[in-house]
Formats: C-alpha cells, structure tokens, sequence
C-alpha cells in the first residue's frame, strides 16, 4: 500500500478504513481499554490492514501493512509527525526532549545527540553491563524465590545510570525510580485512554501522586547534572556528550535542555529493554532445548571467560530478536497526519492518530510462519534479508528510529550471556501465567516469579576493588 498526500493526488478515489461501529457516542474506548491487545489483533483479523476506530472521541487509525509502515516511518516522515497526545501527556516529565520534540527542534537536539551513541562509545560500556550483572546474580540464593522483571528493572537501571551518568543508582534509589515509574506509567496511560482526561492542574489524588512521582526522578537526575555542570568534569559517559555537544553554529545545549534529554535518555534507556529480557526469560523457562543451545554456545565462544563486545553469540542474538518477536515489549507507536493523507485508497484525515503495532505486525503468518511458536533458528540472516521492510519493526525505524537501538541490543546479549554462563536456568513455576500488562511498554502484570537454580555450583567472580567502586 503506498502512501501519499491528497494533495498529491488529485481525483484519487477515497474511502474510510473499515472498523467496528463502536459505540454511538464513546465509540471504541471501553472495548480498547477493557483489553488491548486482544481488541488490536482481533481489528487486523476481522479487517485487514488499515482498520478504523473511535477512543476518547478521537479517531484512530491501525496500520499493519509494512509497506505502508515502511513509507510512513522511513519514505514520508515529512507527512507523519509524533501524536499532540504524545507532546501532552511526556511534556511536563520528559519536557522538549527528543522524544517529545518534532520539526527543526528535533533535528537540531538528535543530530547533537546522536554522537553519544557512536558504536566505539557504546562498546566501551560492556565491560559495566557484565560487571552489574554479576553483582545481581552474586546477591541470589540457590532455591531462592525472585522476582524477575524487577531484578530486570534494577539491573538495566543500574547500567543506564552508570553509562549516561557514571552514578550509582541502585538500592534505595533504584527503588524510588521503579516506583516513580510504576506510577507515572499509569497516569500517561489514563490522559490516552480516559474519554475525559483529566486537566494536569487538577489537584486529584493521581495528578498529586504523578507530580510527586516526577520530582523524585527529577531531583536524583537534578542533582548529577548540578554537579557535574560545577564541576566540568568529563568522565566519559553520555551527560559528558551531552553537556559538551555543540550544534553547526557552536551553541550548546541550556540546562534546561540537558535535563530534559538526561530525563529522556534514564525513563528509554532501561524499561522496554528490562521488559524484553523479563519477556526473553519467560519464553526461556518453556523452550529448555533452547536454553541448552544457548549454554553450548557460550562454552564454545567464552570458555571461562567474561562474554565481551567481540564475542560472535549468534545465537543468543537470535533468541532475543525472537522473543521481541514474539512478546515485544514496545508493543505500539504512534504518528499523526499534518495533512491528510492517502494509505492505499484509504482516507486518514489530518489529526487523526495512527496506531501501529509491532504486537500485531509480528505475528502475520505471511511473513512469519507459525507466528505463535518461539522459535529462534527462524532469524537467520537469509530470513531477515527477505523480510518485507517494516514487517519486523522492535525498535520502530527511519529518522527517528530508537537511537539507544544497538545500545539495547548489546545489553541484552550480554546479560543473558553471563546469566547463562553463570549456570543460572530459568525455573519458572509450573502454576504461573503472565497477565500481559499493555502499559507503555509490555510487561506482565505482577512480575515474573523465578526459583533461582544454578546448573552447576555459581562460583562469584573474582573481584577487583573497581567491581564495588561507586563514583
């Protein structure tokens, strides 16, 4: 399906999407909020492609069809801009950060961004993301009951902490961030999805809690910029880059900007990447034949020592492309026309939102045969060649494609290769099953409960006085 402005097209033949009537007055909202992903593929299921739908007396508009996808976020992203919605709802935590900005602005803050994700900076942080998960696993107990996702959480925490701003984080810290961010999820959720969102003003007992939630993060994120600002001391990590990055005409960024991208880069840079793992985890303690190939491949590529950057763990990186496949943890995206515009011979006027979903996507049988089975050997690198563009779309793509992409990508290959070098086998137990929690970023409700088992006894690394050493 190509896409196009009406504009460009003049006595094009135009029709509304299909889609469910809805209710007369709130349309979908009910349906869509009562259960997401099931009312999501059950549209691509009953109406193809482009379907149409009404919540909180807005109209949107899912699009699963990869060439329009590919068209929308990479050959037309003049056309598509980052929903109001979107701007309303991130402005007051994550303020005119890369995440909320559009036009000029946005290209200004990426292109000074974007050299703080250079390949040979982010390589320079493996060494950190093995080192805080061996101190998680080190802290566990054989037989012990924990809760998975939020050992995920408080490890990728602890990275971006120590990456973007060469702090330490965890502990007590690391509690009031996972609780600031269990509630500021909540509400950004509610002002998409409630008919009537409350006005930000408000003093309502959830505006007081998301306010409160925002100062605390905002107040640890504060304080490391204050210091480092007085001190002007670089330590290498990616406030540096951020706090020396000058644009084409020499200027660089405000405070204010840096605590707004400081403020972006800590709420993306842990969350949907913990919530892949927990996700990858899950899929692990059902597909044992999976976990003993993975275990044959770090014995093969490591032997006994510490997986690096230069290992090849090509099978690992197979597993964890699979499980965002499968169970993506950035389940949707959102753009929004500046004009109206032409999908096919489908009409998506001005201001409407469009919805796609990688949840969805993912699971065509088209493109993706026997879309429910985990199955990791699918990736190969002749099947990614054939995919379609935009059929498998994780990290989304085009100009504004997720920038902490390869960033993620090691991170997680190297946490799963040191817990599995480690000897430590995903036990999850045999009554359990997620409640898929469809919140900014998927994730199961309640945690993932895991038994901590080792393979063989987990000896501890042999630590040196800079495994314990906080800045």
């Amino acid at each position: 399906m190509h896409v196009r402005s009406v504009k460009e097209s003049p006595g094009a033949v135009m029709k509304r999407p299909p889609g469910p009537r809805g209710h007369r007055i709130w349309g979908s909202t009910v349906d869509f909020q009562t259960g997401q992903l099931e009312f999501v593929d059950g549209l691509f299921q009953k109406y193809g492609h482009v379907a149409r739908f009404s919540v909180a007396f807005h109209e949107w508009v899912q699009v699963s069809d990869p060439e329009a996808v590919h068209e929308i976020l990479v050959k037309r992203p003049d056309l598509f801009l980052k929903p109001k919605v979107n701007k309303q709802i991130f402005k007051l935590f994550l303020g005119q950060g890369v995440l909320s900005a559009d036009g000029e602005a946005w290209k200004r803050q990426h292109k000074m961004i974007l050299p703080a994700f250079h390949k040979r900076r982010i390589d320079a942080y493996g060494e950190v993301m093995t080192r805080y998960t061996d101190q998680m696993i080190d802290a566990w107990k054989e037989g012990e009951r924990v809760d998975f996702c939020h050992e995920m959480t408080e490890v990728t925490l602890g990275i971006v902490a120590k990456t973007l701003f060469d702090a330490d984080v965890r502990g007590s810290q690391a509690e009031t961030v996972r609780e600031a961010m269990k509630v500021i999820n909540q509400v950004l959720v509610d002002h998409i999805e409630l008919p009537i969102p409350v006005p930000g003003w408000w003093p309502s007992r959830k505006n007081r809690r998301k306010m409160a939630a925002i100062g605390d993060i905002d107040r640890i994120v504060q304080r490391i910029i204050d210091e480092r600002r007085r001190t002007g001391e670089d330590r290498g990590d990616l406030l540096s880059m951020l706090i020396q990055a000058r644009d084409e005409s020499g200027e660089g960024m405000g405070d204010k900007q840096v605590r707004d991208e400081s403020m972006t880069l800590f709420f993306a840079g842990h969350e949907t990447t913990a919530h892949a793992l927990t996700w990858c985890w899950y899929l692990l303690g059902q597909h044992p034949e999976v976990v003993t190939k993975m275990q044959e491949e770090v014995a093969q590529v490591c032997g006994d020592r510490k997986p690096s950057i230069d290992d090849n763990l090509t099978y690992i990186d197979q597993v964890f492309k699979e499980a965002m496949r499968v169970l993506p943890s950035v389940w949707t995206f959102m753009r929004e026309p500046a004009e109206d515009v032409l999908v096919g011979d489908y009409l998506l006027p001005k201001g409407c939102y469009v919805f796609i979903s990688p949840y969805v996507m993912h699971k065509n049988p088209e493109y993706f045969p026997d879309p429910d089975v985990f199955r990791p050997e699918r990736f190969t690198k002749d099947f990614e060649r054939n995919l379609p563009k935009a059929a498998y779309v994780p990290f989304s793509m085009g100009p504004r494609v997720c920038m902490g992409k390869n960033f993620a990508l090691m991170e997680a290959r190297l946490i799963l290769a040191t817990l599995i070098q480690r000897g430590v086998e995903p036990q999850i137990p045999a009554d359990y099953t997620p409640i898929k929690n469809p919140r900014l970023s998927l994730n199961p409700k309640n945690g993932l409960p895991n038994i901590v088992r080792f393979r063989k006894p987990a000896p501890a690394r042999e630590q040196t006085s800079e495994s314990h050493a906080t800045p």
